[in-house]
């Protein structure tokens, strides 16, 4: 049985946060209330209250369960045998969500807490994890490939990671501002930027294709 009600309230926690997500995606996060989160899940405030105290805990709890997502699908993408492919499905996998209303609703949230960020500490801080932990894994597989040959040993790795973080961030302004800009031909482009810095499979590391 105690199985059971942990299952239950894992459920909850997750419904309410997905229904305060949709709320702060539709409305704004400084706008909308814990009424309107309320009236969104579609639960008794005795409930919501029951696992979040305040609109802060819930947008706390967002920003966490997106960076485990993040971080699952990196190392979902690692799981390639080759780090080159690896980092091209990681990117693949990071534009696909934005075709998911829950994608594009996350998203909403994250841009608004960027712009918190400059101004609230703690919001920063949840911001700046939620960018190096990303960062530091894609570091580390720029290092193997590098190690590998498959990538130009002069690449800063950090600097590569930074710079793919940053071409998605970009992107997702771009999406946000106009749905209708298309995503297919933006992964590719970044694919011809992943050939153009790769070498072949077994070259050596000052080669090029």
């Amino acid at each position: 049985m105690p199985r059971i009600g942990a299952e239950r309230r894992a459920g909850r926690h997750a419904e309410i946060l997905a229904a305060a997500e949709a709320c702060f995606a539709r409305l704004g996060f400084h706008r909308a209330t814990m009424r309107d989160v309320i009236d969104e899940a579609g639960l008794s405030a005795g409930c919501v209250y029951t696992h979040f105290r305040s609109k802060r805990e819930i947008v706390d709890a967002i920003a966490t369960d997106r960076h485990v997502r993040e971080e699952q699908a990196i190392a979902a993408g690692d799981a390639t045998g080759d780090p080159v492919d690896a980092l091209r499905a990681i990117a693949q996998g990071f534009f696909a969500d934005l075709s998911t209303r829950r994608g594009i609703e996350g998203r909403r949230l994250a841009v608004q807490t960027w712009s918190e960020a400059l101004l609230d500490p703690d919001v920063l801080r949840l911001v700046r994890a939620g960018v190096e932990k990303p960062v530091g894994a894609l570091a580390e597989i720029v290092r193997r490939a590098q190690k590998e040959g498959r990538l130009a040993p002069a690449l800063d790795p950090e600097a590569l990671a930074r710079a793919m973080v940053a071409l998605f961030h970009g992107f997702v302004l771009q999406k946000l501002w106009d749905p209708r800009v298309p995503t297919a031909p933006y992964t590719v482009v970044l694919d011809a930027i992943l050939d153009s810095l790769a070498t072949p499979c077994g070259a050596a590391p000052g080669s090029r294709r």
